[in-house]
C-alpha cells in the first residue's frame, strides 16, 4: 500500500522532504572531533522540514538547530510576525572560540531559550524601521540596545529577509543577556601579567586608600608613615589583602560580562544590570570614571612614595 507524501508545514519556507531528516550538530571544540571518544549528536527536524538550514537558512543552520533543541520552533513559526536578530554560523563559532566550548556545549547550555528568545522581537521590523534606542524582546528580562544597523554592537550584515512569518536581520555576534552565557575564567597570572589592567588598578586603589589612612592617622598621633606602618602592620596588611581580593572576585566569576576589569565595565550589558536601581546612575559613572580612578591612583602613588621620602629626609612625622 503507498504512503501519502508529507505534506509541507504551512509557515516555512516551501522546501519539504518526504521523510523526517536529522541536522547534525558538529561536535568538538568550534567543530572539531575532541578525542576519541567524541560522538555526533543530531536533532530532528518537524516533518516537512528539511532541518539543514531549512528553518531559517544555510547559513543559519546553528541557530535553527538551537531552536529545535530549544523547543521554540512552534513559538517561532505560528502565525504572528516575528523579527529576528539570528547570529550566522560564523557569529556561533566565534562565540564557542571565545567561550572555550563546543558547538554541541552551547546547544546543551541550561539557558539556551533565554539565548534564543533574546534574539526575537515582536511585530515585522525591517532594517528601514530600526530607531536607536532599547527595544523589548520575547525574553521578558532584558532589551536590546538598537544603534544605527547595530545590536547590542553586534552589526547587521544581511537585513530583511522574509522566512513565513519571520523577518530575519543576520548579525554577526550571538547576544546574550546578563548572566547568561559561562565566562572563560582567566588564570591569576593572566590578570596579574604586567600588561593586563589589574596591576595598577590595585596598586592605585591601595595607594588611595594608604595615603588618606596614613594622614588621618598622622594628624591625629604624630606618628610619621613609616612608624604608623612598623606600629600597625597587621592592619595594614589585612587591608592590603581586603581591597586587593575584592578588586580581583568578579574575574574569577562564572558569568560572562560580570568583568573585574574597570575600564569595561561599562560596555558590559551584566554590570549595567547590577547598577540598575542603585546610586550608580549612568552620570555618577561619567564623572567617577575608569579613567579619573586611574588618575587618581597615579597621584596617590607618587603621594605615598613622595610623603615617604620627605618624611625620611626630615626624620620625623610632616604633620
Amino acid at each position: 500500500r503507498t504512503r501519502p507524501a508529507a505534506r509541507p508545514h504551512a509557515n516555512m519556507m516551501s522546501v519539504t522532504a518526504p521523510v523526517p531528516r536529522a541536522a547534525p550538530v558538529a561536535s568538538g571544540r568550534c567543530g572539531q572531533r575532541r578525542g576519541l571518544g567524541a560522538r555526533r549528536h543530531a536533532v530532528t527536524a518537524q516533518p516537512g522540514v528539511v532541518a539543514t538550514g531549512a528553518v531559517l537558512g544555510d547559513n543559519l543552520s546553528v541557530l535553527s538547530a538551537a531552536v529545535v533543541k530549544a523547543e521554540l520552533l512552534s513559538a517561532l513559526t505560528g502565525d504572528k510576525p516575528l523579527t529576528v536578530f539570528a547570529p550566522t554560523d560564523a557569529a556561533f563559532a566565534k562565540t564557542c572560540e571565545d567561550l572555550a566550548l563546543s558547538k554541541e556545549e552551547v546547544l546543551t547550555l541550561e539557558s539556551l531559550g533565554d539565548i534564543l528568545t533574546y534574539h526575537v522581537v515582536e511585530g515585522t521590523v525591517l532594517a528601514s524601521d530600526l530607531v536607536d534606542g532599547e527595544v523589548t524582546t520575547l525574553n521578558p528580562r532584558f532589551r536590546l540596545d538598537i544603534v544605527g544597523t547595530t545590536v547590542n554592537g553586534a552589526q547587521i550584515i544581511k537585513a530583511d529577509t522574509r522566512i513565513g512569518n519571520l523577518t530575519v536581520h543576520e548579525i554577526d555576534q550571538v547576544l546574550f543577556p546578563p548572566w547568561s552565557a559561562p565566562a572563560a575564567v582567566q588564570t591569576p597570572q593572566q590578570i596579574l601579567s604586567f600588561e593586563g589592567w589589574a596591576p595598577e588598578v590595585i596598586n592605585g586603589r591601595l595607594a588611595m586608600l594608604g595615603f588618606l589612612t596614613c594622614l588621618v592617622q598622622e594628624i591625629a598621633t604624630g606618628e610619621s608613615f613609616t612608624e604608623q606602618l612598623h606600629t600597625n602592620f597587621g592592619i595594614f596588611a589585612a587591608q592590603i589583602q581586603l581591597w586587593a581580593f575584592a578588586s580581583l572576585v568578579p574575574s574569577f566569576s562564572s558569568n560572562e560580562g560580570y568583568t573585574a576589569n574597570p575600564f569595561t565595565m561599562e560596555s558590559s550589558r551584566t554590570w549595567r544590570e547590577v547598577f540598575k536601581g542603585g546610586p550608580w546612575s549612568a552620570e555618577m559613572r561619567k564623572k567617577f570614571s575608569p579613567e579619573v580612578e586611574q588618575l587618581n591612583g597615579r597621584a596617590a602613588m607618587v603621594g605615598v612614595a613622595s610623603l615617604i621620602l620627605v618624611e625620611t629626609f626630615k626624620g620625623s612625622a610632616l604633620f
